[in-house]
Parts: C-alpha cells; structure tokens; sequence
C-alpha cells in the first residue's frame, strides 16, 4: 500500500504545477462610500455584503481580508433623486488597476440584480486581467514523497451542481444500489439519484412568490417516499407534498397550513413532526406527531416546547441513565438545555447554527421602530441526535453577520455528549471552504452528507452546490 501512495505521489506533483490563473483570484470587497441617503452605514454594509456573497464562482472566490486578497474592490454607491450608481474599482497589491466598472437602478427593487449584474462584470474583467498577465510558470522535476496511509483521502465529493441549495433530504435505496436526494433552493425541488455520481432524475419550479424553508422526507403507509415541503407564501404556510412516480416527481398534497419535520427525536425511530403558524406568532403552539391522509393531516402526541423552542430549533437526548433532555438553539445562536420540567439547566458560551435561509411577516410594529415592515426569521441548523445519544450541531462562521444581512463562508459539525452538568465537545470535521447551508446524518450507514454552496445566485445564475459524504467516526 505504501509502494503505491508514494507511486501515486510522484506521478501528481507534476499536475500541480499550473499556471496562476488556472486557480481561483481572490478578491476583497473593502470600503464602499454611500451619498445621497440618511442611513449610509446601515447601506455600506449592505452594498459590501451583497457584492461580496456574489463575487464567488469557478475561478473568483471572496476572502475575509486584504492581506490574502489578489485584488482589493473599493467603490462608492451615490443617490441622486430616484436614481442610484454603484462604482467600483479593482486594484492588485501593488495598487495597480485591474478593472472599473459601474451600475446604474432607478428603485431600490433594482439593487440586488443590480449588485448581481456589477459581480458579473468584474469577475468578467478580473478573469480577464490576470489571465493575460500571468508568468510563465516552470514546472518542478517530480520529487518522491513518502506519505502517511492515514493522509489519503476518503471523502466522496460530488461535482458542480446547479443550484445554490439551501436543503438536502436523502429518500429510497434504489434496486441498483444508488439511493434518491432531494435538494431544494428557494423555489426548485430537484430529484437526484446518487450511484458513483450524482444524476439529475427530475426538477419542479414553484412560483416566485412561494419560497422552500424545509424539505423533508418520510416512508409512505405503502411504501412509497412523501417528500414535505414546507412553502412561505405571503407570510403565510402552504406546503406540499411529493413523490416519485418513475422519473417524475408529481404533486400529492398542497395548500397544507403546516410546518413539517421529520426527526428521530432523542436518536429513536425518524417520525413525522408538524407546527402551526399563528396570527402573530412564527411558530404557535406545540409540536406533534403528524400523519397524512391525502391532504388532511392529523395531529397526535404533542410535545410541549421550552423558551425559543420550535419545530426546527430543538431536538432530545437521553443521559446514560435514560433520563430525557431537551435541548435548542436560540435565535443568538446559543445552545440551551432543558430538563423535564423545561427548566434551563445550561447554556453554552458559544453560538452554534448560523444560516442564511429566512422567511418574513409583516410586523407594522418594526415600521415605526425599524424602518422596515417586516419581520426576518432564520431558520438556523437543525440539532440531531444519534442512537447514543450524541448531538450533532452545525456551526457557519461568516464575514458579514450584520442584523439581516448575513453572508457565511466556512462551516463545521460538532459532536457534543451530556456529562451530567454540560455539553463537552467530543470532536468535529474539518471545515468546509464555502458556506453550509445543511448536513444530515445517515445513520444506517455511518455517514454524514454535507451540502456546501461553491457559488451564490446571482444575475440569471441559480449558483452552485457541492455535496460531500464523510464517514462519520
């Protein structure tokens, strides 16, 4: 085995040696002036958000900070009357130009296809640039390098899926031995089968006032898969229900006035879960078993839900003596956990979660506080639990977390076991390179899949996903 790695080495350190441009430019989105407008702070921070999440593709990718930067993007965004401009220029560290470009909207409405179309054209310009300014690069003689077998890698890493998902939810082993997914985006449902690759099987397109805040899957009375859908219309529930019929995914159940989970609460059997919506509430009421009869859907088993406890922020566990918890992550982002009684018994010191899919409600009482009339919920990562009563918890760290303006661009998950007072830490994977909108745990067979946005929707782009299947330990 070590014959063949070091043989493997020496034919590949050749292959690496590529010229410069072959790899992502690496850019960072400093300063942008605002003028015209009261609140330019709150503007500045939003302009650098949304041009940062959209400058990250195939060969442009957005970095924290200047000092690892290729080129450095300042810019100013000025208002006259009605009209806006947002002008941009791209430098090297050597303070060289490398691109100028601008864009021009009438309305706020316009700013973000706006920011999108200005991300387009200096990607466009910095790829140009640098991929005719770049040396000649000499190729290094091979060199044999002994490498450790615990060096080689395991995970199986998907290639470039169109989409930026913001949902993953695994279905049925096929007869072939491939196994059905489902990826969901804001308003795309798409049906894949995974075998050595990732096939396209089937897309359905919602309409662009519904938007996806939760897919997840169940095994029919008959056997068949359900996929629920949980849909935000208007600020109000509609969600749906599907299944595959051949290589087409058809419409079972809709108009369902319902938050849908499926979990295997304190790591027992997966079962259905569903939440109302109230009035002026996000989430009303209890949680409860849910079972489906065409499109009524009946409650049973309701779970009471301690402080910022909803349908998809909680989760349970058993000590080792059996004793139940519950645990949840607050909307900060910490971690709380509760006993029978749902008294607090500890929270961690740090935030856990982080994610960039929300849903909104009017909230007039935000107009005259906030100057925006709606209400921003996150949806934040989901808590789950394994047969040994281990939790596993997403974590997103980001470089534009600004009341709602969030951009994350690396992510991990953490093992964590009760100890009798507390939540240690009993490992982690390794961080992802891009944003992790969700994982899942499988574990029938031991693995953890983990969705990763490689690129972000921009103008007339539905962006990019990558899945990646770890051996969980």
């Amino acid at each position: 085995m070590k014959k063949l790695i070091i043989l493997l080495t020496a034919l590949l350190v050749p292959l690496c040696a590529v010229p410069a441009f072959a790899a992502q430019i690496k850019v960072f989105v400093a300063d942008i002036t605002v003028a015209g407008i009261q609140n330019s702070s709150e503007m500045k921070a939003t302009v650098q958000m949304l041009l940062a999440s959209r400058l990250n593709g195939d060969k442009i990718v957005s970095v924290g900070s200047a000092a690892e930067a290729d080129a450095v993007i300042s810019g100013a965004y000025i208002t006259i009357g009605k009209m806006f401009s947002i002008d941009t220029i791209a430098k090297n560290p050597a303070g060289k130009t490398l691109a100028r470009t601008f864009v021009q909207g009438e309305t706020q409405d316009e700013l973000i296809p706006a920011v999108g179309k200005l991300a387009d054209k200096l990607s466009a310009e910095l790829i140009k640039s640098y991929a005719g300014t770049q040396p000649e690069t000499v190729t290094p003689k091979p060199v044999l390098t002994v490498l450790p077998e615990k060096a080689v890698a395991t995970d199986w890493v998907s290639k470039r899926l169109t989409g930026a998902a913001n949902l993953i939810a695994t279905g049925l082993t096929l007869p072939d031995g491939s196994r059905e997914i489902l990826l969901a985006e804001e308003q795309q449902l798409s049906y894949y089968h995974l075998g050595s690759e990732m096939k396209l099987v089937a897309e359905v397109e919602l309409k662009a006032t519904e938007k996806i805040i939760s897919l997840d899957t169940m095994i029919g009375a008959d056997g068949s898969l359900d996929i629920y859908v949980t849909i935000i219309r208007s600020g109000d529930l509609t969600s749906q229900v599907w299944q595959v019929k051949g290589d087409k995914l058809m419409l079972a159940a809709e108009k369902l006035p319902y938050f849908f989970r499926s979990a295997s609460l304190a790591g027992g059997p997966k079962k259905l879960y569903a939440q109302p919506m109230g009035r002026s509430e996000d989430f009303y009421g209890d949680v409860a078993e849910a079972t489906r009869n065409g499109s009524t859907i009946t409650l049973s088993n309701p779970i009471k839900m301690p402080r910022f406890g909803t349908i998809y922020s909680f989760n349970q566990f058993r000590d080792r003596d059996g004793k139940l918890f519950t645990t949840v992550i607050n909307a900060d982002g910490y971690l709380i956990v509760y006993d029978l009684q749902l008294n607090e018994l500890w929270r961690s010191n740090d935030k856990f979660g982080g994610s960039e899919l929300y849903f909104q409600k009017e909230d007039d009482s935000r107009m005259r506080t906030m100057g925006d009339k709606f209400r921003w919920v996150f949806m934040n990562q989901r808590i789950q639990v394994n047969s040994k009563g281990e939790l596993l918890v997403g974590k997103n760290d980001g470089f534009w977390v600004l009341g709602n303006a969030r951009s994350y661009k690396k992510g991990a998950i953490y093992t964590l076991v009760w100890n009798g007072s507390s939540l240690d830490e009993k490992g982690r994977t390794r961080e992802t390179q891009n944003y992790m909108p969700d994982y899942l745990l499988d574990e029938t067979r031991n693995e953890l899949l983990i969705l990763q946005t490689t690129q972000r929707p921009g103008f007339n782009s539905r962006g990019a996903s990558s899945l990646t299947i770890k051996k969980a330990e």
